[in-house]
């Protein structure tokens, strides 16, 4: 092959800055673009190599998600239909078809649905379910144990799991990547909220699959982010402390990461899923319910279309509210044919959600504990995730680490886990794609451990353990004469197993027959980086052992459900065609 030709291949294989999108949907909102019709790269990373292969990073949020990949040396977050590089995670139900993003998000309150992030992996008894559900404008539904959404879909009732709900917002974000890189995108590192239990992350990586995606990796939000921000490079002969503080739209994360050259070590992590920006937007809904009924003598919440209208406006007041002094929220209410309007000064926002930046200092300053470090020992604070724009949490943050501490910034929060996601990306898929070929040693998110008598939760590793370890714990029979001990596993941060995630395994193993506590068995519990957990049970006097390996694939969805998914996923994207060729052709 001749030069020239060799050129030309590589020209078309990897189009210049500026590269023809084949959507035409993007034409259409060309004006919301650079150029029309094209959608615009980011400036080149030099750690970044080009990137064989349709693989891109995808931040899955709460509220807003974000899908990134890397091409000739640059990152690229990928801009959607409507030229919006964050979509929001809504999915809408009109007339039997589905929607995503921007347009579901303009659909009535009755046939939204949101949140999935809040639901997914979870149990029907869980608290933080339980108490969304009140709030939520769509229907929940058990079934055998765990949550389901029953949606209306063209006159018939339907349950979806929250995990078909995110594919469904997964391959619009798919398809966004695929419009700007012009193939198709098959596999994608996803990640997730650092305090991720395994049936969460499991889940997660379930609707990717239903979505049409193989899983490459997931890895925590703040790690991500620490690889967005390069930290990893110059620390080689100066290894960095970086503190990673991540308040998103629904969830909460704290990580401490030590970085030596191109290996990142998760020292300590801890927040919340159940901490995030809409819980600033509740907060601000419930004061304007309260003053509403003080006003007008009206109970907003009787009318689902002044809530869904006062939602957004809370929202937008909360976002304005930190570049400007006071804001004006108005509302119209339909079932008195009156207007609602108040106006919302900093002060009152500070005043009313102070407990819920109590709560975000609290976590940081307890996972600093958990490191054993000093805010004086951190290098680096890095912030990610839109609500860290709110000023009064970056006013905190100096204050707990000094005046003297930059607060990095240099990547635009909202985009920063789906950069480091696509660099990450990058790293698995190509051959050092990434230079120097970055490591990354997670943590244990949660402890692990076993049932006790009395329903007690038996830690063997505890959380923030880096990843692989391994530990050895001694148990007895708690009954006389018994010949054989079960072990039940468990992953969790609560001293009842109830209260904990099961990990749906149990095994027994033989012992001699003994008065109650004289049968005594090691338990040992291995976890590799790949998340595979090996635990063993032996008995020392007979040389008796057994043993059992715990996947992630294991904790939730079969790949019966999993297919199930699928194939009903294909039917609505076939209607979806269906209804746009009948629009094209009208």
């Amino acid at each position: 092959m001749t030069a020239a030709a060799v050129r030309l291949q590589l020209k078309k294989q990897h189009p210049p800055l500026w590269t023809r999108t084949r959507s035409p949907r993007a034409i259409i909102v060309a004006g919301a673009m650079s150029k029309k019709g094209y959608v615009q790269r980011q400036g080149a990373d030099p750690s970044v190599r080009d990137l064989p292969g349709a693989a891109v990073g995808i931040d899955l949020g709460t509220t807003y998600s974000v899908v990134a990949g890397c091409r000739e040396g640059r990152v690229e977050i990928f801009a959607n239909a409507h030229g919006k590089r964050t979509t929001p995670s809504v999915v809408g139900f009109l007339n039997g078809e589905s929607c995503v993003g921007d347009a579901a998000a303009d659909l009535p309150a009755a046939n939204q649905v949101f949140d999935a992030k809040r639901l997914i992996g979870r149990p029907w008894r869980d608290l933080h379910v339980q108490k969304d559900r009140a709030v939520w404008p769509f229907e929940l539904v058990e079934q055998a144990g765990v949550p389901r959404i029953r949606v209306d879909v063209g006159g018939k009732l339907e349950t979806f799991a929250p995990e078909e709900i995110s594919a469904m917002v997964l391959r619009d974000l798919k398809k966004t990547a695929e419009d700007a890189l012009g193939q198709t995108v098959s596999k994608a590192v996803v990640t997730v909220p650092a305090f991720f239990n395994e049936r969460q992350r499991q889940a997660t990586k379930d609707a990717c699959k239903i979505a049409g995606m193989e899983v490459l990796s997931v890895i925590s939000e703040p790690t991500a982010a620490a690889l967005a921000h390069g930290l990893h490079k110059d620390t080689a002969k100066s290894p960095k402390t970086v503190f990673i503080f991540d308040l998103g739209g629904g969830t909460f994360d704290v990580s401490i990461v030590r970085i030596s050259g191109c290996e990142f070590t998760v020292l300590a992590a801890g927040g919340t899923t159940d901490l995030g920006g809409q819980n600033f937007d509740e907060v601000l809904i419930a004061h304007c319910i309260k003053d509403a009924k003080r006003q007008l003598n009206a109970n907003l919440t009787e009318d689902k279309q002044a809530v869904q209208d006062l939602r957004k406006a809370c929202e937008l007041a909360k976002r304005r509210l930190s570049n400007m002094p006071q804001v004006t929220i108005s509302v119209f209410f339909t079932p008195l044919c009156k207007i609602y309007q108040t106006t919302v000064t900093r002060a009152l926002f500070e005043d009313l959600c102070a407990p819920l930046f109590s709560t975000t200092i609290a976590v940081g300053e307890e996972v600093l504990a958990d490191a054993q470090l000093a805010p004086a020992d951190i290098d680096e604070v890095v912030l990610v995730g839109g609500s860290t724009r709110i000023p009064k949490v970056r006013a905190l943050l100096r204050n707990m680490f000094g005046n003297g501490k930059v607060l990095r910034l240099s990547i635009n929060p909202d985009e920063a886990v789906a950069h480091g996601a696509a660099l990450h990306a990058a790293k698995v898929v190509g051959d050092k794609v990434v230079d120097g070929v970055v490591k990354l040693r997670d943590a244990t998110p949660l402890s692990l451990g076993i049932e006790i008598s009395g329903d007690r939760f038996s830690t063997l590793i505890k959380r923030n353990t880096p990843i692989p370890c391994r530990s050895t714990g001694k148990y007895c029979n708690s009954l006389d004469n018994q010949t054989a001990i079960q072990i039940k596993l468990y992953q969790g941060v609560r001293p009842l197993v109830t209260d904990n995630c099961y990990l749906n395994k149990d095994f027994n193993i033989e012992v001699p027959p003994k008065p109650k506590g004289q049968a005594i068995i090691d338990v040992t519990f291995e976890l590799d980086e790949s998340g595979l957990l090996l635990v063993t049970a032996a008995d020392p006097t007979t040389g008796r052992q057994a043993q059992v390996q715990v996947s992630a694939q294991e904790a939730y969805l079969s790949n019966d459900d999993i297919q199930a998914m699928i194939k009903r996923a294909g039917r609505f994207r076939r209607e979806d065609q269906e209804a746009l060729l009948a629009a094209q052709n009208v």
